[in-house]
């Protein structure tokens, strides 16, 4: 679900109002945080904004100024995704192999072309992320630097942007993907490390990778880059100055009501108690009464990893968290004034005529929307297609708290044994109107080779072995020894490492029968899993009768060799340019279908031993 789509005059009237920020007195009156107001920036990258906001103001016509520009009309995702990235960028010092100084990374950026942050139904990597011009010695330098490394060429993601600089010590690390012609770059910053199998299901994943604002991603930022400072903490778009005091003792021991007060009465009468509870009467525990169990799983998928998320503790969670956003906003007598409906003009949404649309708009949503905009979607396997355009379902309510207008709220309401109950939410979203367009790139001209049918039963045979017949000992028979070594690279920090290759092997069986026994064995192939197409111009596609289901290609031998699980744990460098000789090895990517979309990559290198098709290498890929 996306944000209002707001008209030229809307924007410059936003932008001529104060936004109030939340509290008492005191804290109004404190110093603006570090990177929340154009004032609170420092004088480069005032400089990048001051920049990027002449140059839209002339494309556009408009007329503002650019602080008002940046407090007011851009959202609070792309100020947040701004912030964390030329923060990075910034406390990230380059230094050639001698150790001399050659500058920080930020240096590596002539200016801003667009920013994005949350675009509710974009690819993973079409979010969270800073589009740039770099200046004319960035690429020399980067490849001169002890910091970055040139890793394998983007193929799946970052479209438009093959050359792929990644920062060394792991996670979290800037990633500079740069056009061939070396004067655009895609920067953003992974937080998330991607581990097989438990992230091939969780569709979130390709979005929270690079949000600082998501699960723990802001910690980790703090302990690679010092000084970064939480001004954007809220909840339901309400700003708190700290965190919520987690008082588990205390309030595990509430009973929380299963229905909600007002009774069965009409969506709009339950959004307004809800709301009424919670910001007027300050009683969490009556609000909690509209809440589903199903929203649990908007806390869920923000965590690394969500099958361990503590769903018994997530209501006391929730329930913490209505109770802190309430101290926040003081003491209200009514809702006039305290939170304001928000339009939403994305197709299909309905809005409904209903007697608070001051205070929030209601619309009712179809069913196929409602699976794009709910949290328990990214965690479900199942073909986004299937769902049907059905309305009486799911109900949306939309507002912004305390006048933050670059906060829009949304919740999704479904019904539940007769009451209307909020199943699932999104907070600051964007809808790419406020900030403009990244620069249209060159489209990588691919060559098309046929693929050795061999090749196609065997990748075939492979994965219906392993996802739809449960054969698990079938399916690791394809998997080379040599494989073997990606499991201590692409294993979840929960499990242990391998302690023989031996050992390692029977890890990986024991991955691939979990994550099949995750599909239902009534599936098929073409329904739960789908191709992940591949765009490089080094890389030729293999065209056969399951494209739709996996891609195959024909890679460069020598990036088959540094895809290779060895050559990874060796930090061993992608050659520069790639030779292009072909014939050795060849890749397979696919992902699982989740009612959302957009889940990660699993990325396969095919190669022939003994006259056999086997996998000898393996990973999960995130944009």
């Amino acid at each position: 679900m996306s944000s209002p789509v707001m008209s030229r005059q809307g924007v410059l009237i936003c932008a001529l109002l104060v936004i109030a920020w939340l509290g008492d007195v005191s804290s109004q009156q404190a110093p603006p945080r570090f990177g929340s107001t154009y004032e609170a920036l420092d004088d480069r990258r005032k400089r990048l904004i001051d920049d990027w906001v002449s140059r839209f103001m002339k494309t556009t016509g408009q007329s503002i100024a650019t602080g008002p520009f940046y407090d007011e009309v851009i959202d609070l995702s792309t100020k947040t995704t701004f912030d964390a990235v030329t923060h990075a960028l910034m406390t990230t010092r380059l230094t050639d192999r001698s150790g001399a100084s050659m500058g920080d990374a930020l240096d590596l950026v002539d200016r801003v072309n667009t920013v994005r942050g949350e675009v509710p139904g974009a690819r993973g990597d079409a979010q969270f992320r800073m589009f740039a011009r770099l200046t004319a010695r960035a690429v020399d330098i980067l490849s001169r630097s002890r910091e970055f490394k040139r890793g394998a060429d983007n193929s799946v993601f970052h479209k438009g942007y093959p050359t792929n600089y990644r920062e060394s010590g792991g996670v979290p690390s800037i990633q500079i993907s740069i056009t061939r012609d070396g004067i655009r770059a895609d920067i953003d910053v992974d937080y998330r490390t991607a581990t097989f199998p438990l992230s091939l299901v969780n569709g979130h994943l390709t979005a929270s990778n690079s949000d600082v604002r998501a699960g723990n991603n802001y910690d980790k930022h703090l302990n690679r880059w010092t000084g970064l400072q939480n001004w954007w903490r809220s909840f339901f778009g309400v700003r708190q100055d700290r965190p919520p005091d987690a008082a588990a003792d205390s309030t595990s021991k509430v009973i929380l009501p299963r229905t909600p007060r007002a009774g069965q009465k009409s969506i709009d009468v339950m959004v307004h108690d809800f709301l009424t509870a919670w910001l007027v009467e300050g009683n969490a525990v009556a609000a909690m009464g509209y809440v589903s169990d199903r929203a649990y799983a908007c806390l869920a998928q923000d965590s690394d990893n969500p099958s361990e998320f503590d769903r018994g503790m997530a209501p006391f969670q929730l329930l913490i968290n209505l109770k802190s956003a309430y101290e926040s906003v003081g003491p209200h007598s009514s809702l006039n004034g305290l939170i304001v409906g928000t339009r939403y003009t994305k197709p299909g949404l309905r809005a409904i005529q209903q007697p608070h649309h001051a205070q929030f708009v209601v619309y009712s949503v179809p069913d196929d929307i409602a699976a794009s905009f709910d949290c328990g979607s990214r965690l479900m396997l199942g073909d986004p297609k299937n769902v049907a355009r059905i309305y009486g379902h799911y109900y949306a309510s939309t507002f912004h708290v305390g006048g933050r207008r670059d906060v829009p709220v949304a919740l999704l309401w479904a019904n539940e044994s007769g009451y209307w109950k909020i199943v699932s939410w999104q907070t600051g979203t964007e809808d790419g109107t406020t900030t403009p367009a990244p620069e249209r790139v060159p489209d990588a001209k691919v060559a098309h080779v046929r693929a050795d049918p061999s090749l196609v039963d065997a990748a075939r045979s492979f994965l219906d072995r392993w996802v739809i017949r449960k054969d698990y000992d079938a399916a690791f028979a394809y998997l080379s020894p040599q494989s073997y070594g990606c499991y201590d690279l692409e294993r979840s920090q929960k499990d242990s490492a391998s302690t023989s290759p031996d050992d390692a092997a029977r890890k990986l069986r024991a991955a691939l029968e979990t994550s099949g026994q995750a599909v239902a064995s009534d599936q098929q192939l073409e329904s739960v899993i789908e191709a992940a197409q591949p765009l490089h111009s080094a890389i030729r596609v293999m065209d056969h009768p399951y494209a739709k289901v996996f891609s195959l290609t024909s890679l460069p031998n020598a990036l088959a060799d540094t895809a290779e699980c060895a050559a990874r744990a060796n930090a061993s460098a992608v050659p520069d340019p790639i030779p292009l000789e072909y014939g050795n090895g060849f890749g397979m990517t696919l992902r699982f279908k989740t009612r959302s979309g957009d889940a990660p990559v699993l990325r396969l290198l095919w190669r022939k031993e003994n006259r056999a098709w086997r996998i000898t290498s393996y990973a999960v890929e995130l944009p």
